[in-house]
Order: structure tokens, then sequence, then C-alpha cells
């Protein structure tokens, strides 16, 4: 008798693990859907209102990123670089733009540099560059269309 109601137990803890497995699923699902739902498909697409209001409410313990600032064209620039180093947040003049980075090593005749490209996968003339020499890591400058540096446009790091 006591065998039979150890089993019966068994079972219907069975039974609800099984049972509770796929709306758990859903949960996460659902929660990673509306994450999703905020980010641009690319990085010249700006947020909905919604999605800022959204990403203003949210509690953040710790800010892993590298933040940049400065004034470029008469207007203040916030760079963050976040994630894995791989997204960055920009926002120019209360605009705030989301993208992909990537990185590569070497500009010009600097082996050590740091060239951050912003939407590297979106055509060239979508493409934000800075650059970070290895003279000074502190300061980005930026890369104009030519390839050139403009030494008028920089962004300091602020940590």
């Amino acid at each position: 008798m006591e065998m039979a109601l150890i089993n019966n137990r068994k079972i219907a803890s069975l039974i609800g693990v099984l049972f509770l497995l796929p709306v758990w699923g859903y949960a996460l699902q659902a929660e990673v859907s509306e994450a999703n739902h905020c980010q641009p498909v690319s990085g010249s697409e700006q947020h909905s209102g919604q999605c800022e209001h959204n990403a203003n409410n949210t509690a953040y313990d710790k800010f892993d990123g590298v933040v940049y600032r400065g004034v470029i064209n008469a207007k203040p620039v916030t760079l963050e670089i976040i994630g894995q180093g791989d997204r960055y947040r920009m926002t120019v003049d209360g605009l705030v733009t989301l993208g992909e980075l990537n990185t590569e090593r070497g500009f010009e005749q600097d082996e050590n540099a740091s060239l951050f490209i912003l939407n590297w996968q979106q055509p060239e003339a979508e493409q934000i560059k800075f650059v970070k020499l290895s003279k000074d890591h502190s300061v980005l400058v930026r890369v104009d269309a030519n390839g050139q540096l403009d030494n008028t446009a920089t962004l300091q790091n602020i940590q």
C-alpha cells in the first residue's frame, strides 16, 4: 500500500512537470520575442517610442561597456560599445541608434590601431567608422568617406 502511494506521487509529479514544461517554454519564448521586438534590423533605424520607454525603465546592476563622448558637427554624441564588443548604441543630439559593430586591427601606418566599423554589414555608404590610434587609446577619431582621419570629429573615453 505504501509503495503504491509513493509511485502515485512520482507519477503525479512527473505529470505536473510534463504539463508545466511547455508553459514555461512558451513564457521564455514570449520574453525573448518581446526583447527582440525593439531591436532594429539595421543600425540606421530608430526605436519606436514604446521601445525607448521600455529601455528607460530597465534597471541594470552594472554597465559593462565602454563609453565615448564628444561633439561632432555641433551635436553631442555618445557612443557605447555594448554586448561582447559586437554591438553599439549611439546617441546623436538625442536620437538613439542601435547596431552591429566590427573591429579591425591596423589603420594606415599604425599596425596597433583599432578600426571600429558601425553597421559593418550594411553598404559602405551607411557605415560609420572611428579609429582608436595606438598613441592615444582614450580617443576615437572619425574616419571620413575617403578613409581619411577627421581630427575635428573625436570622441573621448569617459571611463
